[in-house]
C-alpha cells in the first residue's frame, strides 16, 4: 500500500503542478477550451470502454491471466473502432468540427489504453509497475503539455500533447504483460461482458452527471466561466482522490482476494480499515479545504482563476468528501456481489439530479450554481449507494470510526473559527490552524493506525 501510496502521491503533486502551470499558460479562456475537450473525451470513455476495467478487476483470475488480459484486449479495439465510426458521422453531418473530434478520439484512445495497462497491472498486484505508469505518466504531461503551449497556445494541441504522454507511459505496462501468454477465449470474453455491460450504461451516464455542470456552464458563460471553475473543481478532486484511489487500489483488492477465497471475517476486517482510511479522507479532506482552501487555491493558480470561483470552494469540498466515501469504498460493494447493475442505477440518480439543478441554477446563477447542483448529485448518490448497496453486500461500517473521526474533523472546524475570533494577526492565525489541523488529524491517524494501510493490525480494523 505505502508504494501505491507514495506512487500516488507523486504522481497527484505532478497533475496538480501540470494544472498550475497549464492554466497559468492558457489563461482561463483557452484553458476553458481544453476542459471542453476533455469532458467530451470523458463523456465518451464512459460510454465506451471506462467499463472494461472495472469488470476486468471484477472477473479476473490468476490461473487464466493470458485469456482474461487478452480478452480485455480484444473487446477494447472492438469499442475504439466502434467510437471512430461515430464520430466520423458526427463530422459527416456537421454536428462538430473535424479538429474537435479528432482532439477527442485520439486523447480516448491514449487514456483507454494507459488505463487497461494500469487496471491490469494493479489486478496482478504489480506495485512497481503501477508506480512507473503514473510517475512516468504525471511527468510526460507535465513536459508534452508546456511544450505544446509554449509552441502554439491552442486548446487542440494541449489536448495532443496530453494524448501523447499517455501513450508514451503506457509503454511499460505493455513490457509488464511480456511474460504472459496472450490468447483471448471465448469464457474470457464473455465474463466481462456479462459483468459488465451494467457498467458501460452507468459509467456513461455518471460521466455526463459529472460533465453537465460544465457543459452549461460553458453553453450559457462560455469557456473563460468554464475555466476557472473547471480548474478549481478539478485541483480538489485530484486532492481527494489521491487518498482515495490508493485506499482501493491496496485494501479493496487485498479484501477482494479473502473474499474470493471464503475468507469472509478477514475480508471485513480489511474493508473496516478501508472505512476509516476513507472516512478520514473525507472529512479531514473537506475541512482542510474548508479552512485552507483560500489560501492553496490562490498560490497554486493565482488571482484570475481564484477569485471568480472564491465562494465556490466550500461546496466542492463538500462534494468531494461525499465522492470519496461513494466511489472508494460503498461502490465496491459491486465487487463483492452480484449488484454490478447498481452502478447503473445511483448514475442515472447522479446524472439526473445534477442535470434538472445545473439546468434551473447555471442559467442564474452561473457557476455557483453548477457547483450547487454538482455537490447535491455527489451527496444523493452517496447516500443511495449506502442504503441500497447493503441489500447485497454489508460493507462494514466501524461505528467508532465514524463517530471519532467526524468528532475529530466537527472540532477542527470549531476550533478555525475560534482562531478567527481571538487571532487577529493572519499568519499567527494561519500558524495555529495548522497546527490544530495537523494534531486531531494525528490523533485520527494513530487512532486507527491508517499508516499500516497494507496490512491493518487485527485489533485496530
Amino acid at each position: 500500500m505505502l508504494l501505491f501510496l507514495a506512487a500516488r502521491v507523486l504522481s497527484a503533486v505532478g497533475n496538480l503542478v501540470a494544472l498550475a502551470i497549464f492554466s497559468r499558460m492558457a489563461g482561463p479562456v483557452t484553458y476553458g477550451e481544453y476542459l471542453l475537450i476533455f469532458a467530451w473525451t470523458s463523456i465518451v470513455y464512459g460510454f465506451s470502454t471506462q467499463w472494461m476495467r472495472f469488470a476486468f478487476f471484477g472477473v479476473y483470475r490468476r490461473e487464466a491471466a493470458g485469456d482474461y488480459i487478452a480478452s480485455f484486449g480484444v473487446l477494447l479495439s472492438i469499442a475504439l473502432v466502434g467510437v471512430a465510426g461515430v464520430l466520423s458521422g458526427l463530422w459527416v453531418v456537421g454536428i462538430a468540427g473535424p479538429e474537435f473530434l479528432v482532439a477527442v478520439f485520439i486523447l480516448l484512445v491514449s487514456m483507454a489504453g494507459y488505463e487497461a495497462l494500469l487496471e491490469i497491472s494493479r489486478t496482478r498486484l504489480k506495485a512497481g509497475t503501477v508506480a512507473v505508469l503514473m510517475l512516468l505518466r504525471a511527468g510526460l504531461v507535465i513536459a508534452f503539455g508546456a511544450a505544446a503551449l509554449t509552441m502554439t497556445g491552442s486548446a487542440v494541441s494541449l489536448a495532443f500533447a496530453v494524448a501523447l504522454a499517455h501513450a508514451g507511459a503506457a509503454i511499460p505496462g505493455i513490457m509488464a504483460i511480456r511474460d504472459v501468454r496472450l490468447v483471448p477465449s471465448r469464457h474470457a470474453m464473455r465474463s466481462l461482458v456479462v459483468y459488465g455491460w451494467p457498467l458501460l450504461i452507468s459509467f456513461g451516464v455518471m460521466a455526463v452527471g459529472q460533465s453537465v455542470d460544465r457543459l452549461l456552464l460553458a453553453h450559457f458563460g462560455g469557456p473563460g466561466a468554464l475555466g476557472p471553475y473547471g480548474v478549481v473543481a478539478d485541483f480538489l478532486r485530484q486532492a481527494f482522490m489521491v487518498v482515495g484511489e490508493s485506499i482501493a487500489m491496496a485494501l479493496v483488492t487485498v479484501a477482494k482476494q479473502h473474499a474470493n477465497s471464503g475468507e469472509r471475517d478477514d475480508a471485513d476486517r480489511v474493508l473496516r480499515h478501508a472505512f476509516n482510511a476513507c472516512m478520514a479522507t473525507a472529512t479531514f479532506g473537506a475541512v482542510f479545504f474548508l479552512v485552507f482552501g483560500d489560501v492553496v487555491v490562490r498560490l497554486l493558480v493565482g488571482e484570475a482563476f481564484y477569485e471568480p470561483t472564491r465562494t465556490q470552494i466550500p461546496l466542492f469540498a463538500i462534494a468531494f468528501g461525499f465522492m470519496t466515501m461513494r466511489n472508494f469504498y460503498f461502490a465496491q460493494v459491486i465487487y463483492f456481489s452480484s449488484a454490478s447493475h447498481l452502478e447503473l442505477v445511483v448514475s442515472l440518480i447522479f446524472v439526473a439530479t445534477s442535470a434538472l439543478l445545473a439546468t434551473l441554477l447555471v442559467p442564474w446563477e452561473g457557476a455557483m450554481g453548477a457547483a450547487i447542483a454538482l455537490m447535491s448529485a455527489h451527496i444523493l448518490a452517496c447516500v443511495i449507494f449506502v442504503i441500497l448497496g447493503r441489500r447485497y453486500y454489508r460493507m462494514p461500517v466501524d461505528k467508532t470510526g465514524l463517530v471519532v473521526i467526524s468528532l475529530l474533523a466537527l472540532a477542527t472546524l470549531v476550533a478555525d473559527i475560534a482562531i478567527e475570533q481571538f487571532i487577529t494577526a493572519p499568519m499567527a492565525a494561519l500558524a495555529a490552524k495548522a497546527l490544530v489541523f495537523a494534531a486531531l488529524g494525528g490523533v485520527a491517524i494513530l487512532r486507527f493506525d491508517l499508516l499500516h494501510l497494507s496490512r491493518p493490525r487485527k485489533g485496530r480494523a
